[in-house]
C-alpha cells in the first residue's frame, strides 16, 4: 500500500464526532496529515507506516451516530506532514457534492448524568449536549455542518465552552450546539403578565402543570402542548380547547417503568423507546385498573402513544428538584400529555411570535427558549408487532415487525439507499399525510412529515422544507412526479412549477396506488414485474372513480389493474367519509336490494337513525353526480365499524377502522363468505359478508368476534386473489402497501397466509405504508423512467 492516501468518506459523518474519531485513530497509529469536513462528506489526507491498519479500522470503529455509505481511497505522493490536524471545513460551492445530514438525536447518558449532577457547571441546564447528542437537522441552515451554519451562530462560546470545543480529546470537540448557562440559550416562562427566566422559569412551568394548567413548551422541532396526563379535568379541557375530537394525544413518561404502569411493553418496543431516536411508540393499554389514565387521552382505542424524554428540557420537566439545594430523586409526573403544538390540520408551530398568535387561546402559559428552530419537525410515530426483529434486520434500519406511522424527528432527513445512481427528480406526494422526496445520486431523501395539504400554511411549510432539502443536498430536480387527482394542492403545485417557467422540468402523473407500490419497490430495489395489494381509503383512479381496494401487476414502466373491490356509491361523497353510517347504508343497499330497510332494521339502524334519515341517504346514493363510486378498503372498514355500532362518525382519519381493530381480543379462524368474480379484471363482492354480519348482529354475537371474522375475511380475500394472479401472471413477489396495512392484525395474518402459499412478501420498511410513502414511489418511478428516456406511461393517465 502507498505511504500516503487521500480518503473520501461519504455518509452521515458531520456533527457526529467523526473528525475527532479520525484524529484519535490517526494519532494512536502515529500517522500524519489532516482531516476536514467538505460539502461532500469528510476528507482525510494521511501518511505513515500503519496506513493498512488505519484503513481497516476506520469503518469498523466509527462513532455510533455516524453512517458510512461510501469510502473512496486514492494514493498520493509523500508530503512529509509533521503532525495530524483537524483543519477548517472546506466548501467548493459546486452543486454536485453533498453530504448527509444527521437527524436530531436524544440526550446521551453522559449528558443526562451531568444534567443532574449538582457539582457540574451545566447542572439543570436545559440545553446541555455533546458530540454524541443534541439538535442537528432542526438547527442546520446550510452545509458543511459547522456552528456558523446553524442557529447557534448567535451564541458566542465562553472561554470554558470554547476550550472544550477546540480540544480533540474532549467529548464536546466540535459539538456545534455546545453551550452552558453563561453563554448559551435560556428559557423564559410567561403566564399572562407574569414572566420568569432560567431556574425560576422551569420551577413555574412544573408548578403550572401540577396545578392542572395547560402549557405550550418550545422543544426541538416545534412547540408541544402539555398537561398532566393523570389530571382528567386538564385532559378534557385540552381536548375541548384543541377541538381535536377523538384523535389520541401523544404522551411522555420519565422512564420505561412508568410507561409499564399504563401499557404493555415488549422488548422490541422497549428498544425503540430507549433508542436515541426516541419516537412515539404505540403501546397496548394495560387492563390493570390500578393505573388508569383518562379515557379522553385515547378514546375507543386499544393503544396509547408514548415516548421518553429526548431533550434536557424534557428531562427537567419530570425531574426538576423542588429545591436546587435538595435534589429530587422522585419524578414530578408519571406521564405528561406532549401533543403537537398546532391548530387543527396546520403544521407544528416553531416561532415564538407564531406561538403567541396561534396557541394563546389553547394554553394557560408558555415556556419559550431563544435558540431558533430553523426546520420544524414533528415527532415520529411507530408501531411494533409481536415478532422481535433479528440483529440483521436492525442493522438495516426499521424492519421486521416495526412499522412507521409517521416518519419525522429522529429519522428525517436520513436518505434511503437506491440500487444505482440516477437523475435528480422529485415526488411531491399526495394530499393527506404529505411528504415529498428528492433524489440525489444513489439516494432518495424523503422529507419529514408535512401534514395534510389542505391549507396555505401547510403549503408554505412544504415549500420551506423543500428549499432547505434542495440546498443541503444541492439537488436540482429535472422532473416531478405528482398524483393524478386534479384537486390536490400537491398536484396543482407540481403543474404550476412548469407553468411558471420551470425550464427543462417535466411532470409525470403517477396513479396513487401505483405510487404506493413504487415506494416498496424503491426500498427493496425492485424493477421487475411484481404484484401489489394496495388497500387504503381513497385514491384517484385512471377511470375517474375512487380506488382503494386494488390488486395490481406492475414494474417500473407501468401497471395493470388485475382486480379490485366492487364499486359502491359514497352517499354525498366526502360527507360519507366523515359519516361511516352513511357508507354502511350504501353497502347494505348493494347487498340487500329491495329488502334494504328490513336488513337495516335488523342491524338497529332504523331505531338509531330513523326511516326518514335513511331514506334520504338512499336517495342521495342513487345520484351519481354527488355520490362517486369507490372501491376503497377504508370505506368498507368504516361501514362495518358503523354497522356493529362501534363508530358512526370519523372525527379524524381512520377512526372507525382503528376502533374496529382495537376490538379484536380472542382470535378465531372463522370468516364470512365472499364472492369473487374472475372475469378479466377480478371483482370482489362483499354482499355475503355484509349479510353475514347483520345475521350475527341479530343473533347477538359479540362485536369482538364479528370484528375478528371480518378481518379474517379480508386476509382470506387477499390470499385467494393473490393466488389467482400468481397463477395467471406467473408471479411470486407480492407488495403490500396502503394505510389499511397499518392494521397489525390484518398485516400479520395476511403475511402468514401469503408466506404459507410460497409467496415473497415486500413491505414498506423505512417509510410509512400510508400516504406518506406516496412521494417516494413517485420519485422512484419517475427517476427510473427518466433514466430510460420514457415518456409518461399511458396507464397513468385518466381514461377519457
Amino acid at each position: 500500500m502507498a505511504e500516503r492516501l487521500k480518503i473520501a468518506v461519504k455518509g452521515i459523518v458531520q456533527g457526529v464526532g467523526f473528525r475527532p474519531y479520525v484524529y484519535s485513530l490517526a494519532t494512536s497509529l502515529d500517522l500524519k496529515g489532516y482531516v476536514t469536513n467538505t460539502s461532500d462528506g469528510v476528507t482525510i489526507d494521511v501518511e505513515g507506516e500503519k496506513l493498512p491498519e488505519f484503513v481497516a479500522r476506520l469503518p469498523k470503529e466509527s462513532p455510533p451516530l455516524s453512517r458510512i455509505v461510501d469510502i473512496v481511497i486514492s494514493p498520493l505522493p509523500e508530503e512529509g506532514y509533521r503532525d495530524f490536524r483537524i483543519i477548517a471545513s472546506q466548501d467548493d460551492g459546486t452543486t454536485a457534492p453533498f453530504t448527509l445530514i444527521s437527524p436530531d438525536v436524544s440526550l446521551c447518558d453522559d449528558c443526562a448524568r451531568e444534567l443532574m449532577d449538582p457539582l457540574n457547571r451545566r447542572y439543570l441546564y436545559p440545553f446541555i449536549n455533546c458530540t454524541n447528542c443534541g439538535p442537528r437537522y432542526t438547527i442546520t441552515r446550510s452545509v458543511p455542518y459547522d456552528r456558523k451554519n446553524t442557529t447557534m451562530s448567535v451564541f458566542a462560546m465562553c472561554e470554558e465552552c470554547s476550550g472544550e470545543y477546540h480540544d480533540p480529546k474532549d467529548r464536546r470537540f466540535h459539538a456545534q450546539p455546545n453551550a452552558c448557562p453563561k453563554c448559551g440559550p435560556h428559557i423564559t416562562f410567561t403566564c399572562g403578565r407574569k414572566s420568569a427566566v432560567g431556574d425560576q422559569a422551569m420551577e413555574k412551568t412544573v408548578a403550572c402543570l401540577k396545578e392542572g394548567k395547560i402549557v405550550a413548551i418550545k422543544g426541538l422541532g416545534g412547540f408541544h402542548i402539555a398537561c398532566d396526563a393523570e389530571n382528567r379535568e386538564a385532559v378534557e379541557k385540552l381536548r375541548e380547547r384543541k377541538r381535536r375530537s377523538n384523535k389520541p394525544f401523544a404522551l411522555m413518561a420519565p422512564d420505561i417503568e412508568r410507561i409499564g404502569l399504563f401499557c404493555e411493553v415488549s422488548e422490541e418496543e422497549k428498544r425503540l423507546l430507549l433508542s436515541n431516536r426516541r419516537p412515539i411508540v404505540l403501546l397496548r393499554k394495560r387492563s390493570n385498573r390500578g393505573y388508569m389514565l383518562p379515557e379522553a387521552l385515547s378514546p375507543n382505542n386499544s393503544h396509547f402513544g408514548f415516548m421518553l424524554p429526548y431533550t434536557p428540557l424534557h428531562y427537567l420537566l419530570f425531574r426538576y428538584p423542588l429545591s436546587k439545594d435538595r435534589p429530587s430523586v422522585n419524578c414530578q409526573f408519571r406521564a405528561l400529555v406532549m401533543t403537537s403544538g398546532n391548530l387543527s390540520e396546520e403544521p407544528i408551530v416553531k416561532n415564538d411570535d407564531e406561538a403567541m398568535e396561534k396557541l394563546s387561546a389553547l394554553v394557560d402559559a408558555v415556556l419559550f427558549h431563544n435558540r431558533d428552530i430553523f426546520m420544524r419537525v414533528d415527532d415520529s410515530v411507530l408501531r411494533v408487532g409481536r415478532r422481535a426483529c433479528s440483529d440483521s434486520e436492525r442493522r438495516q434500519g426499521v424492519d421486521g415487525d416495526v412499522r412507521f406511522i409517521r416518519r419525522s424527528r429522529g429519522y428525517a432527513p436520513e436518505p434511503i439507499r437506491l440500487e444505482t445512481d440516477g437523475p435528480e427528480v422529485m415526488g411531491c406526494g399526495a394530499d393527506l399525510k404529505n411528504t415529498f422526496t428528492v433524489t440525489k445520486g444513489s439516494f432518495a431523501i424523503p422529507s419529514q412529515h408535512i401534514g395534510d395539504m389542505e391549507n396555505y400554511e401547510t403549503l408554505r411549510f412544504f415549500e420551506e422544507c423543500l428549499e432547505n432539502i434542495k440546498a443541503i443536498y444541492r439537488a436540482k430536480p429535472v422532473a416531478i412526479g405528482h398524483d393524478l387527482h386534479p384537486g390536490y394542492l400537491s398536484t396543482q403545485w407540481a403543474l404550476r412549477q412548469v407553468a411558471e417557467g420551470g425550464e427543462g422540468v417535466e411532470t409525470f402523473g403517477i396513479q396513487h396506488h401505483y405510487a404506493h407500490m413504487g415506494a416498496a419497490m424503491a426500498e427493496h430495489g425492485l424493477a421487475r414485474k411484481v404484484m401489489g395489494v394496495i388497500l387504503d381509503g381513497t385514491g384517484y383512479g385512471t377511470d375517474g372513480n375512487l380506488w382503494g381496494g386494488e390488486f395490481l401487476v406492475a414494474d417500473i414502466d407501468g401497471f395493470e389493474r388485475a382486480g379490485h373491490f366492487r364499486y359502491i356509491p359514497l352517499p354525498g361523497g366526502e360527507a360519507a367519509i366523515r359519516a361511516p353510517w352513511k357508507t354502511a347504508i350504501s353497502y347494505v343497499s348493494d347487498a340487500a336490494g329491495n329488502e334494504v330497510m328490513d336488513y337495516l332494521k335488523a342491524a338497529g339502524f332504523v331505531e338509531r337513525y330513523g326511516k326518514e334519515a335513511i331514506a334520504s341517504v338512499l336517495k342521495v346514493r342513487n345520484v351519481q353526480k354527488i355520490s362517486p363510486l369507490s372501491s376503497g378498503a377504508g370505506r368498507l372498514f368504516d361501514a362495518v365499524s358503523a354497522l356493529i355500532g362501534l363508530c358512526d362518525r370519523n372525527t379524524f382519519e381512520g377512526e372507525a377502522a382503528i376502533s374496529l381493530e382495537s376490538l379484536i381480543g380472542e382470535e378465531t379462524e372463522e370468516a364470512y363468505p365472499v364472492n369473487i368474480i374472475l372475469d378479466g379484471t377480478a371483482s370482489v363482492h362483499f354482499s355475503q359478508t355484509i349479510i353475514g354480519i347483520i345475521h350475527d348482529i341479530e343473533k347477538g354475537e359479540e362485536k369482538e368476534l364479528i370484528s375478528c371474522r371480518f378481518h379474517n375475511t379480508i386476509s382470506n380475500v387477499i390470499l385467494r386473489l393473490a393466488t389467482w394472479i400468481s397463477g395467471t401472471y406467473g408471479l411470486k413477489d407480492v407488495v403490500l402497501s396502503g394505510g389499511t396495512f397499518q392494521n397489525m392484525y390484518l398485516l400479520r395474518r395476511t403475511m402468514a397466509l401469503l408466506n404459507s402459499a410460497g409467496m415473497n412478501v415486500f413491505l414498506n420498511r423505512s417509510v410509512p405504508c400510508n400516504d406518506a410513502c406516496i412521494s417516494l414511489g413517485q420519485a422512484y418511478l419517475v427517476r427510473e423512467r427518466v433514466k430510460k428516456g420514457h415518456a409518461t406511461v399511458l396507464d397513468d393517465q385518466v381514461d377519457s
